[in-house]
């Protein structure tokens, strides 16, 4: 078929009456209004549209964003390096919001992605994410390499970029950075220097979120934040098999303003020093639940002593934070502390927030917590589907309790102790309770599958002179009580 014939056949292919249709109110939009539409789709879906008719046909050019991650392999077949270089080719960016990568590197694609990279950056791109290992793509055999990647230097001058997300390599930094818009840094399975933190917090001074997740996995991790004008919120991510166990943590920031362990418990040591007061404290460990036998309790307390010895080493150093959030696996670690009559120390904690299955053997560092809490003026319960310790009958014999009695008995020890306990929050994300009609709301259903619920809103109730709201929330409805309103339950 001659070239001419093809193109008219290929015209043809387009509904000739799409862009006069009355009812297609989309196409008649301005170019600027369907591109964001664009934006909002994956890469497949986006590039399809151009098949819809003439007037879609090269819309898809202008597109803000390059995002071309295993995402795109799964749903293509298509590799990612040649899809990328086909697609700046033929589009007509002037502006770019988003350049997200994710393959396999090595030395040879050294120019051409330092190319894409500075093409990105000369357009403006705000979000920057490479990632320089495909373990997602399971054709092929999984690497763990991290390359050292040198990165062009307008990457380090840039003033467009506020987000940058980096991914398998060895950070290899220069010795001046001007990255003078970065807000969020993200750094995933990254080798750092020892001095890397400490130079990105100096010269990125708008940075107010750094994510490191598994990093330095062989070696110690080093963060050192010299005193600056924007508090910084640090979020640790070390996955139990993944980070190697003697190795510590070191933390030096003066103007911390807020720190998140996810994970594992995996260092052997925290040494964490010069922590601001009233800064905001995230413990989510709750991967060691899922490795049971890490933590044992057995008659004589518990098997796991470093965990239990670093849970308690935290809870001190962040004695004065004002923000807490404690995931089950710490609520469960403090259970078996009361059970067994161990100290627990005193948080000056003025908003506290609970991930708990309301469990019975939970129960018991629930309470330790809200006791170690008396400023409390926010309590945020979050029921979640939790599992439990590995717990030996030895212990359970030695120090059963009636759980449905519990919070009565614990009530009729403590005396009314909160009162600066404004707002009290139950929010439900995996019962069958997720939903009502307006003005049928039940409080007994809600707690459905979490029965020591119940009893825990009768005990903060009673002990709460002063409180002002009581809220209870799905993952689709919210609804707001007055205390007095909930006699008729309690």
């Amino acid at each position: 078929m001659a070239p001419a014939q093809r193109r008219r056949k290929c015209l043809k292919s387009y509904p000739e009456d799409a862009v006069y249709s009355e009812n297609d109110f989309i196409s008649r939009l301005h170019d600027e209004i369907l591109v964001l539409i664009l934006d909002k789709l994956p890469m497949k879906d986006a590039l399809r549209t151009s098949m819809l008719s003439r007037r879609w046909r090269f819309v898809w050019r202008s597109m803000h964003k390059v995002d071309f991650t295993y995402r795109w392999v799964e749903e293509t077949g298509n590799e990612v390096l040649p899809s990328v270089s086909q697609f700046l080719r033929r589009c007509k960016v002037k502006e770019m919001n988003c350049f997200r990568l994710s393959f396999r590197y090595n030395s040879s694609m050294l120019h051409r992605i330092n190319s894409w990279i500075s093409l990105a950056l000369k357009n403006g791109v705000k979000e920057l994410d490479l990632n320089f290992n495909d373990l997602e793509d399971t054709r092929k055999k999984a690497m763990w390499r991290h390359p050292y990647y040198h990165f062009p230097e307008c990457l380090y001058s840039s003033s467009s970029v506020v987000k940058l997300g980096l991914a398998f390599l060895k950070l290899d930094l220069p010795t001046r950075l001007r990255l003078k818009n970065l807000r969020e840094l993200s750094l995933d399975r990254v080798v750092l220097p020892d001095d890397a933190i400490e130079k990105i917090a100096t010269d990125c001074e708008k940075l107010e979120l750094l994510s490191l997740t598994n990093c330095n996995m062989r070696g110690d991790l080093k963060i050192t934040i010299q005193p600056r004008a924007v508090p910084i919120k640090v979020s640790i991510l070390d996955g139990f098999m993944m980070v190697e166990p003697k190795t510590d943590l070191i933390i030096d920031c003066p103007t911390l303003g807020g720190l998140e362990f996810r994970g594992g418990m995996t260092r052997t040591n925290f040494l964490i020093k010069n922590v601001p007061a009233g800064v905001e404290a995230r413990f989510n460990f709750d991967e060691m639940l899922y490795r049971q036998r890490v933590v044992l309790v057995t008659g004589a307390g518990l098997y796991g002593a470093q965990y239990n010895k670093n849970l308690q080493n935290l809870l001190n150093i962040f004695q004065s934070a004002k923000h807490f959030h404690f995931c089950s696996w710490c609520i469960q670690i403090l259970s078996v502390k009361k059970m067994m009559k161990q100290e627990m120390v005193m948080l000056g904690s003025t908003s506290l927030v609970l991930d708990t299955g309301l469990l019975k053997w939970e129960l018991p560092g629930i309470a330790c917590l809200l006791t170690a809490c008396p400023n409390l003026e926010n309590l945020a319960v979050v029921m979640v589907r939790q599992s439990m310790f590995k717990i030996r009958e030895t212990f359970t014999r030695k120090y059963d309790f009636e759980e449905g009695r519990y919070w009565e008995i614990i009530g009729q020890e403590t005396p009314p102790c909160w009162q600066s306990l404004r707002v009290l929050k139950f929010k439900n994300e995996y019962g069958e309770y997720q939903t009502w009609d307006e003005g049928m709301f039940c409080v007994r259903s809600f707690f459905t599958g979490y029965e020591n619920g119940m009893n825990l809103l009768k005990f903060v109730h009673s002990k709460a002179a002063n409180l002002e709201r009581v809220i209870f929330r799905t993952n689709t409805k919210s609804i707001t009580y007055l205390p007095s309103d909930l006699a008729i339950y309690l």
